[in-house]
């Protein structure tokens, strides 16, 4: 019975998730999909960046005669930048309209990425990647909450699989300019010019970001809502901090786990990391086929519940297979940041959405600082056994966050089936 009263719940809401995107989304399928296209390739550029920085890091650090230490100096300028931009990003779209907010991030992001490639100094090089932190956040936190507000669950899905395809080809680019002739400049200036691409496109798409407000009688009603759910703001910041915090720190710290504690070979050890980022990008890519068969909701239940059972077996490594659970939870991740922000609409009101967007987008970077770095000072005090713990403790601590804010949220009205 409980089985299916959850599936009839899932079907009423989804009619009222379609319900709800018609009368939302006044603009014509043509102009929707140019914007929707555009913000996919922006997060292409996104995800080559990010990917790309680590490929050069070693050529990067030789030119400037620094130490590997001097990398937090280039997290800290891009995170700080980030996070900046990021809470400041809805505020920004409300006042000056999407088109133009996408605009400055892409001005931004192209002149930092000028600026590096450069190689002038390095505090020069350091105020590019400042730069670059607030073009990447500005764009990251503004795309993002356009297509919460506008758009369908498939096309956040889209929208976060193309970002881990542009991670992947990061690398290889970055790899193809450094591996023999150490032109690391190049790939930069290769970004630069992407994000150009992307302003002389923009002029297209500004019909689709830019469109009519919503409908007055959605957004009294959204903002009913939201005036009985404001008290779930720091739960959802929260759930954010830890979500992302745990997504870095399993990507960043499991081959040291793998290598250094449990003695896995160095190739092993890179493949098996490499299933979890496999995970997180064909469960958006999945997300982005079927998302509109399932809620929001019912996704995150069952996504938290297989993030436990992967973290649990991670944690354990029964009979030496713990890193099985790595795939587990990169697939489980997959749908969670983007269900949450598509949701945030509905649980949080529609005329707030942009700038709610841009607060979880920097409790996101502060917790991609945090916890990582809680966890590396842990395996310095005790062993890397500390990552495989703490994720655990942490993925729990998710999934009790997130069923609070499920059980205060919102119900969205439903109407029975004819």
């Amino acid at each position: 019975m409980g089985r299916g009263f959850a599936a009839s719940e899932n079907r009423a809401l989804l009619r009222t998730d379609r319900q709800t995107q018609d009368m939302s989304s006044p603009l014509p399928d043509g102009a929707a999909r140019r914007a929707l296209l555009l913000g996919v390739f922006g997060f292409v550029v996104l995800g080559m960046t990010d990917g790309a920085l680590g490929v050069v890091w070693p050529d990067l650090r030789d030119e400037f005669d620094r130490s590997d230490g001097s990398f937090g100096q280039v997290f800290v300028c891009l995170a700080g930048g980030y996070m900046l931009a990021s809470f400041a990003s809805g505020h920004l779209s409300d006042r000056y309209g999407v088109t133009a907010v996408v605009r400055g991030g892409s001005t931004l992001a192209a002149l930092a990425l000028a600026v590096i490639a450069t190689g002038a100094s390095w505090p020069v090089t350091l105020a590019g990647f400042l730069l670059l932190g607030l073009g990447n956040g500005l764009l990251d936190a503004t795309v993002n909450a356009w297509v919460a507000i506008k758009q369908t669950q498939r096309a956040m899905g889209l929208l976060h699989g193309f970002y881990g395809i542009g991670a992947v080809a990061g690398p290889l680019v970055a790899t193809a300019f450094v591996a023999n002739d150490d032109r690391w400049q190049v790939p930069f200036w290769i970004f630069a010019t992407l994000q150009i691409a992307v302003l002389v496109a923009l002029p297209q798409a500004r019909a689709g970001f830019d469109d009519a407000p919503v409908t007055a009688d959605v957004e009294a009603a959204q903002e009913h809502v939201a005036s009985g759910s404001a008290r779930l703001l720091p739960m959802v910041l929260a759930w954010f901090f830890l979500y992302v915090g745990a997504e870095v720190a399993i990507g960043q710290w499991s081959f040291t786990l793998l290598t250094e504690q449990r003695d896995v070979a160095d190739q092993t050890a890179g493949i098996l990391v490499a299933t979890y980022w496999g995970g997180l990008t064909a469960g958006r890519f999945l997300l982005a086929a079927v998302g509109d068969r399932m809620t929001p909701e019912l996704m995150m239940s069952r996504a938290s519940a297989l993030a436990v059972a992967g973290a649990t077996v991670f944690a354990i490594d029964p009979g030496g297979f713990g890193a099985a659970g790595l795939p587990v939870l990169g697939f489980a991740f997959s749908v969670m940041f983007p269900a949450v922000v598509n949701r945030t609409p509905v649980y949080l009101g529609a005329a707030r959405a942009a700038r709610v967007v841009g607060y979880q987008f920097a409790a996101s970077s502060a917790g991609a600082i945090v916890i990582p770095s809680l966890i590396g000072i842990l395996i310095d005090r005790s062993s890397a056994e500390a990552l495989a713990t703490v994720s655990l403790a942490v993925v729990i601590a998710m999934t009790a966050m997130w069923a609070v804010v499920r059980a205060g949220a919102p119900k969205p009205t439903t109407t029975p089936a004819s």
